[in-house]
């Protein structure tokens, strides 16, 4: 008997196991919508093994014309298992052996690389990583137009600092192939040496257990140049001797974390963008300690003042909406009755205002011992056609922050943008007390197809000034999946958001 098809799924695909129309590979729709969410777990061995050919087999059709397999670039470094992998798949294994700007065309459908073992020098990182970057613009050049390039690598550590080795690769090549969407792949098992990470006195760490799934695609136009412009790695500081006594965790953290957010109030759900408590628990047992002054610059509808209450820290806060400052404190005064006196107690101060103006501070102690905090994810949520805009106004939440001039959600230039956080941000980092720590709970944003690293620009400008901790990922588990780009291109489902976590000296 003829199987049924689904509902919205084509009665062709659902007797042949493949979309006749789908042009980039030869999955289900199924198959297809599984793979587009942008964080994924899987065993250190797993790897090299089905991750991988999950992405030769999401972006390639294993016959590309009549007698010809796709033709997948590999490193003589990865050859010995992704060579009989790429062959069992179906596909034809293609290995790199000449750099030369004037080798023949190799007419590739895809290439993937992995180097997340790479790169654990930490005397040799600039040098291993100049030498990847050209090896790799020379590479780009076989890749067919609209063919696809995956490069596996994580980030660094050098004592305690993160050594953004996947950032900067991802800018350099993003110069001459186009950055598509990354997927993380989350680590479940440390025990990869490219994962180990010694734990040392004062110093907070991560495993460092995520791999960054860099996806590249080769287009007719080259990327924007300045948008991708590298940026110099900061130099390594002296860990601060903070007078508090912080203590720093007995084993590094996993880099990756699923939290599910608690049912969320009418109240609450108005606001467009915000974290859990339960995330903002996490982070004070980490950098903080009963009895420190917490402070959050853009508190929206106050998770952080109520986490940091419940446990037992003073809470600050500034927000620009009268709306969700109201809400905040309403819900403080709702959710912590067991505190005596709450609102004529010294011990919080939550004020409606701009956090980037001096007098808003006056009420607040001289330093701070801890700094979490969200921005606005650019002018995301006044782009028309965003499905997440037409969803909040069908179910009569608010589509946007505010209409204040001074709000950086209403900022429409990028550069505009990026550089006004910067500076609300060192300017909420004088305030941060010596050895104090500061997060920053933020994604890369896409816009018309084109990626933002809004999180990797924070990071490295304010690194000029804060000592980059170890990143983490806030994994997102209870979004519903929808089928971007189905049968022509990878778009992904970003449910990862990037947790930034500097030191000041």
């Amino acid at each position: 008997m003829r199987k049924k098809p689904s509902r919205g799924q084509p009665a062709s695909e659902a007797s042949s196991g493949v979309d006749p129309k789908n042009r980039l590979n030869d999955l289900d729709s199924q198959r297809w919508l599984t793979f587009q969410k942008s964080w994924f777990v899987f065993a250190p061995g797993e790897r090299t093994t089905g991750v991988t050919a999950s992405f030769i087999e999401f972006f390639t059709k294993k016959i590309v014309a009549p007698d010809q397999p796709a033709r997948i670039g590999l490193l003589q470094e990865n050859a010995a298992f992704l060579q009989p992998l790429v062959a069992a798949l179906g596909r034809q294994p293609i290995l790199f052996d000449n750099f030369d700007e004037n080798a023949p065309f190799l007419e590739l459908d895809y290439c993937l690389f992995d180097l997340s073992e790479a790169f654990t020098a930490p005397s040799t990182y600039l040098n291993d990583i100049a030498l990847w970057q050209a090896r790799f613009r020379q590479i780009a050049r076989h890749l067919k137009i609209n063919a696809y390039a995956t490069v596996f690598m994580r980030n660094r550590d050098d004592h305690g600092q993160l050594v953004p080795i996947a950032w900067q690769f991802a800018r350099n090549i993003g110069q001459v192939l186009t950055l598509k969407d990354e997927k993380i792949g989350c680590e479940n098992d440390a025990t990869s040496p490219a994962a180990q990470t010694a734990p040392q006195e004062g110093v907070w760490c991560t495993r460092q257990n995520a791999v960054y799934c860099l996806n590249f695609r080769r287009e007719e136009l080259s990327p924007p140049p300045d948008l991708w412009e590298p940026r110099p790695i900061a130099k390594r500081r002296q860990q601060p001797k903070r007078a508090s006594a912080l203590k720093t965790p007995e084993s590094p953290r996993s880099a990756w974390l699923i939290v599910k957010p608690p049912p969320r109030e009418k109240g609450v759900l108005l606001h467009p963008a915000k974290f859990p408590e339960t995330l903002v628990e996490i982070f004070l047992n980490d950098f903080s300690q009963p009895g420190d002054r917490i402070f959050d610059p853009m508190a929206g509808t106050g998770s952080t003042l109520l986490a940091a209450l419940a446990r037992q820290r003073e809470a600050y806060g500034i927000e620009l909406n009268p709306q969700f400052h109201r809400i905040a404190r309403e819900r403080i005064t709702r959710y912590l009755p067991s505190l005596p006196n709450l609102l004529e107690s010294s011990h919080w101060k939550l004020v409606c205002g701009d956090a980037a103006e001096a007098t808003n501070y006056t009420e607040f102690p001289p330093a701070f011992d801890y700094i979490i905090t969200s921005p606005p994810y650019w002018d995301m949520l006044r782009m028309k056609g965003a499905e997440t805009q037409q969803k909040r106004k069908e179910a009569g939440l608010l589509q946007f922050y505010s209409d204040d001039a001074r709000d950086l959600g209403n900022v429409t230039d990028y550069r505009s943008f990026l550089d006004n956080l910067v500076k609300i941000y060192r300017f909420v980092a004088t305030r941060l007390a010596p050895g104090g720590y500061f997060t920053i709970i933020v994604k890369n944003v896409k816009k018309r197809g084109v990626i933002f690293p809004l999180a990797w620009d924070l990071a490295l400008q304010l690194s000029d000034e804060l000592q980059l901790c170890h990143e983490q990922f806030w994994c997102q588990d209870d979004q519903k999946l929808a089928p971007f780009g189905y049968r022509y291109a990878w778009v992904s489902n970003t449910f990862h958001h990037y947790c930034l976590h500097f030191r000041k000296p």
